[in-house]
């Protein structure tokens, strides 16, 4: 290809994909989520389903994706709405949020409850919510039904979903300002008709290890993994913020086998701010980890693979983010989390200073669908995947050094993608890419693309941004 014609060619691909908006990006993108879900053979910071590319899973989830939660009358989620929100924004992949208790929560004073609950309640007998109590020998088909409708959902839209196995708020966690959770939990021996008190030090949580919890736990997991066993977009997480080394093993282990029976395996994962330290969770039989620590907010370190990351907000802020947090942790190997208030989580809010002025508390601004925080981060993490889908994932690694910003996604051979946090320039080293490269620009949060001209490789060379404000940068070789 003559040199004139590779520049028509290429500016005119570039102008044909400026002129789409990020919905219908999306749209054209979107194809039913397939797998299972196995770490990519020579890129492990990524997951593949199962041909040569690596796949980047990135997008947001809130309190309600599973369970109906409010005060009664509780509020029906817009399940619906979340699901269009996210195709809108062009993400991948959800948490699905499992509680275990019926009523309560460490947050709020009010009795918010959770529904469908895990357990058939029909008595005899009162529970401490007022409701007939739990049976723990039959599960809720409710629960399960629903379960299984919504992966499948996503799977037809796109979306992965990570399902939560077990919520560590479920059980007293940290301050309380009113009644404690466990009053709502069915493994409270006055909430169940099995006589089963899975609390025998009085702590008012659930013992872990005790081996009637324990059959308990290895029950309720074979129910999950008969329902979602042949459905491909499936990955699980031990518990949210809870657990412990043993059991956390335990758990992963228990899955594992449990699918193994079944012929198919997805990946089990273990998230941050629980009781494990990163280098447990690393040592640990997990697939993937949620990393936890200050750094992964602000300048998250380049990711080497030994697991895959998903570098989650809710481990981070708890209730926050920036736009520039998700091209960060995209540039340094991790797949991507928000946490986010689309459907602020329910209840009044706590006097005490325990709870009342930590992020994501109902009085503050940032627990409402629309604070100007969220829109930037998920329209953000939407056009990393926009490039994550456009590269060569497989064979690009974090290389910190080859960009003046240190943030840089790269094959050092054929392909860059460089983010800026501020700044009118970067210096890029192509020195072990030969030949005429492309570049452009897009704008981190709006997605606009604006063509940046050719380069030669061979040498570092620097590139002025053409707008005010943080930019992304991206330098490939044409493909032929």
């Amino acid at each position: 290809m003559h040199r004139r014609e590779f520049l028509k060619k290429t500016t005119n691909m570039l102008a044909a994909a400026a002129a789409l908006s990020p919905s219908q990006c999306a749209a054209q993108l979107v194809q039913p989520a397939t797998g299972p879900l196995k770490v990519h053979p020579q890129n492990p910071r990524y997951f593949t389903n199962g041909n040569s590319r690596a796949i980047f899973l990135t997008g947001s989830h809130t309190w309600a994706t599973l369970q109906d939660t409010g005060v009664t009358p509780v509020p029906t989620f817009d399940w619906q709405g979340y699901l269009a929100m996210m195709k809108t924004h062009n993400h991948n992949f959800m948490r699905l949020w499992a509680w275990q208790q019926a009523a309560w929560a460490p947050w709020t004073p009010d009795k918010i409850l959770f529904e469908p609950v895990l357990y058939v309640r029909a008595g005899p007998g009162t529970a401490l919510d007022d409701a007939p109590k739990f049976d723990l020998k039959k599960f809720n088909p409710v629960y399960f039904d629903r379960l299984r409708a919504r992966v499948t959902e996503c799977r037809d839209r796109g979306i992965y979903c990570a399902i939560q196995l077990f919520q560590g708020f479920s059980s007293n966690k940290g301050h309380h300002c009113g009644i404690q959770t466990w009053s709502g939990h069915p493994y409270n021996v006055q909430n169940n008709v099995n006589s089963i008190n899975g609390d025998k030090n009085g702590d008012n949580s659930v013992d872990i290890d005790d081996p009637a919890v324990r059959e308990l736990h290895a029950a309720y997991l074979k129910k999950v993994v008969d329902t979602l066993a042949d459905l491909d977009n499936v990955l699980y997480e031990v518990i949210n913020e809870g657990g412990g080394k043993d059991w956390d093993w335990w758990v992963v282990d228990t899955v594992h086998k449990l699918e193994t029976e079944k012929g198919k395996r997805h990946p089990v994962g273990l998230t941050g701010a629980g009781v494990e330290r990163m280098n447990e969770m690393m040592a640990s039989p997990a697939d993937w980890v949620s990393p936890f620590g200050r750094a992964f907010l602000y300048d998250p370190p380049a990711w080497d693979g030994s697991k895959v990351s998903v570098n989650d907000t809710d481990h981070l802020w708890g209730h926050g983010g920036t736009a520039a947090w998700a091209w960060k942790s995209f540039t340094r190997g991790h797949n991507t989390l928000l946490m986010d208030a689309w459907d602020p989580i329910a209840g009044s809010p706590c006097p005490e200073v325990n709870w009342g002025p930590r992020p994501g508390n109902p009085l503050r601004d940032l627990n409402r669908r629309d604070d100007p925080t969220w829109e930037p981060v998920r329209r953000a993490l939407g056009f990393t995947r926009q490039y994550a889908n456009r590269m060569d994932l497989a064979s690009m690694a974090p290389h910190d050094d080859l960009a003046s910003t240190s943030y840089c996604l790269a094959n050092p051979e054929r392909e860059f993608l460089v983010y800026l946090p501020e700044g009118d320039g970067v210096t890029v080293d192509l020195s072990r890419a030969s030949g005429v490269l492309v570049s452009e620009w897009m704008h981190p949060t709006e997605g606009t693309i604006t063509f940046g001209g050719t380069v030669v490789g061979g040498k570092k060379q620097s590139f002025a941004v053409p707008f005010v404000g943080p930019a992304v940068l991206y330098i490939r070789k044409e493909r032929a």
